[in-house]
């Protein structure tokens, strides 16, 4: 059997999102700890609500799965919010190329919220975060999450 749905979702985000100009490899998921700044900038991925939006017949459920996608930057290159809009940017873009995501259970992809930077100014080089929200629109079978 394969993976449920929304961890098909998941491993598709991180691998579009793995190698954008600014972040390059550095892509997390679900990650507990502090990314070590040998790794900055960075994205982490978390999972979000998962929302049954219908039951439109007795075979398939459509679904509204949120991926929560952080940007980490520690910089004192330019403004660490510069470097945060940029990263959001090549997000938005690699997301935006196709709205299924190569899967044909996904209807679409819908950018949501992005929360104003946290900014830490401790240290030599200034630190921040923003959170971004995605949503995917999919479909998936009553009797099995997978197909």
């Amino acid at each position: 059997m394969s993976d449920h749905r929304a961890e098909q979702i998941v491993a598709t985000v991180k691998t579009k999102l793995t190698g954008l100009a600014t972040t390059g490899s550095n892509v997390f998921r679900g990650r507990g700890n502090a990314i070590a700044e040998a790794n900055l900038p960075a994205i982490s991925l978390y999972l979000g609500d998962d929302k049954i939006t219908g039951q439109y017949t007795q075979a398939k459920i459509d679904g509204e799965l949120t991926i929560n996608v952080e940007a980490v930057v520690k910089t004192s290159a330019s403004q660490v919010d510069t470097v945060l809009n940029q990263i959001r940017k090549e997000i938005a873009v690699a997301l935006h190329a196709d709205y299924t995501q190569g899967l044909s259970f996904v209807m679409d992809t819908v950018e949501g919220d992005a929360s104003a930077p946290e900014i830490s100014g401790e240290g030599e080089k200034p630190a921040a975060a923003m959170k971004l929200e995605w949503k995917f629109n999919y479909r998936r079978s009553r009797s099995d999450p997978s197909a």
